[in-house]
C-alpha cells in the first residue's frame, strides 16, 4: 500500500509540473479583434488581416467566444467605445487592424493597464502594454527606388508619402538610396507637402518625372492623376503599397503598375493571435526613446515582399539581386 501511495503521489507531482499544453491555452482563450471602416471584405488591411485571423482559427480551434471580431464605423469614439467594451470584458489581447485607432488606443491604455493590445502598421504608440506591429518601410522603400529608377527613362523619379502618418525609417533617403545603388545620376524630384499628393503627382510629372512611388492610400488620386497622362509616346510607371492602395487591383491602376511593396498583415495578426493562444507578446524595441515596443517585419523574415506585375518583368533580376543584398545585411537602407 505504501508503495501504491508513494506512485500516485509521484504521478500527481508530475501532472503538475507538466507544461500547460496550448490546446489548454485556447480553449480558455479571450482574444478580441477589431476591424476599422469597412471589415471585411474591404479589399484592403481588413481583408489581409482576416486571412491571419482565419488561419490561426483553424490551426487553434478559436470559436467565436474564445475569438471574437468587432466591427467599427471609422470614427474616433467608436473605435474608443469598442475598445472598451472588449477590454471591460477581460479580451486579452485586443487586436486594433490599421493605423488609424492610435488616437483612441492612446486613450484606452491609460484606462485599461492590465490589457494587452496589438496595432497593425502603427509605431507612434508608446507604452508596454501595446505591441506596434509594423513592416520595415526603409527596406521596401529602398527596393522601391531600385525598382524606379531601373525603369525610368528620364533619369527622374517621385516620392509621394502619406502626410497623416509618420514613421520609424525615412522613407525618402531610403528610396534615393536604392535608386542610386542603380543609376548614380538619378534625380528625385522633392515632394511638395503644402499641396494635394494628385496635383503634386501632375507637377512633378511635367518636371520630367516619370516613376511615381507613392505611399498614399487615402484615396487612389494618386495612381488616377498618372494614368490619366500616362501616353505610349510618354509613359508613366506608378510603385505602390498593399495591402492598404486596394485601388491598384483595378485594370486603369494596373496600365501604369510597375510594382507593388506587400506589408504581410496576415502574418501579423497570425502571430498576435498565436502568442495570445501562448499567452506570450512581442517586445522587441522598436524606437527606445519613445518608448515604441512589439516587432517589425523584414524582407528577411518573409514580412514584406515586393510583388512584380508583367510591366516590371524586365527589372526583376536586378531587384532580386537587391533584395538578396537586404537579406544578407550587405546593404543596410
Amino acid at each position: 500500500m505504501v508503495k501504491s501511495r508513494v506512485t500516485l503521489v509521484i504521478v500527481v507531482i508530475a501532472a503538475l509540473l507538466a507544461p500547460v499544453s496550448i490546446s489548454a491555452h485556447a480553449s480558455t482563450s479571450k482574444i478580441a479583434v477589431i476591424y476599422d471602416m469597412g471589415g471585411r471584405k474591404d479589399g484592403g488591411i481588413n481583408d489581409a488581416a482576416g486571412i491571419g485571423i482565419d488561419k490561426a482559427k483553424k490551426k487553434y480551434g478559436l470559436g467565436p467566444l474564445a475569438l471574437r471580431e468587432v466591427l467599427t464605423d471609422g470614427t474616433d469614439l467608436d473605435r474608443l467605445l469598442k475598445i472598451r467594451t472588449l477590454a471591460t470584458a477581460n479580451y486579452n489581447p485586443i487586436l486594433l487592424i490599421g493605423y488609424g485607432f492610435q488616437s483612441s488606443l492612446a486613450v484606452a491604455i491609460d484606462e485599461f493597464p492590465k490589457t494587452e493590445f496589438a496595432i497593425i502598421d502603427n509605431s507612434n504608440v508608446g507604452q508596454l502594454n501595446v505591441e506596434c506591429m509594423v513592416f520595415n518601410e526603409a527596406q521596401s522603400s529602398y527596393l522601391a527606388g531600385v525598382l524606379a529608377a531601373s525603369a525610368s527613362k528620364t533619369g527622374k523619379i517621385a516620392i509621394l508619402l502619406d502626410v497623416d502618418r509618420t514613421n520609424l525609417r525615412d522613407l525618402t533617403k531610403a528610396f534615393l538610396q536604392g535608386a542610386k545603388s542603380v543609376k548614380p545620376k538619378i534625380v528625385l524630384l522633392p515632394q511638395n507637402w503644402g499641396m494635394n499628393p494628385a496635383t503634386d503627382a501632375l507637377a512633378m510629372a511635367k518636371r520630367g518625372a516619370d516613376v511615381f512611388y507613392s505611399t498614399w492610400n487615402q484615396s487612389s488620386d494618386v495612381i488616377d492623376a498618372v494614368a490619366a497622362i500616362s501616353t505610349a509616346k510618354k509613359p508613366l510607371r506608378y510603385i505602390g503599397v498593399l495591402p492598404e492602395q486596394f485601388f491598384i487591383k483595378t485594370a486603369k491602376a494596373k496600365s501604369v503598375l510597375l510594382g507593388a511593396i506587400r506589408k504581410r498583415v496576415d502574418i501579423a495578426a497570425f502571430d498576435v493571435i498565436s502568442n495570445g493562444v501562448k499567452n506570450q507578446s512581442f517586445s522587441d524595441v522598436l524606437d527606445g526613446a519613445n518608448g515604441i515596443y512589439g516587432k517589425e517585419y523584414t524582407f528577411k523574415d518573409g514580412g514584406i515582399d515586393l510583388l512584380i506585375p508583367a510591366l516590371g518583368s524586365p527589372y526583376i533580376p536586378v531587384v532580386l539581386k537587391a533584395e538578396a543584398a537586404i537579406k544578407s545585411g550587405k546593404v543596410k537602407p
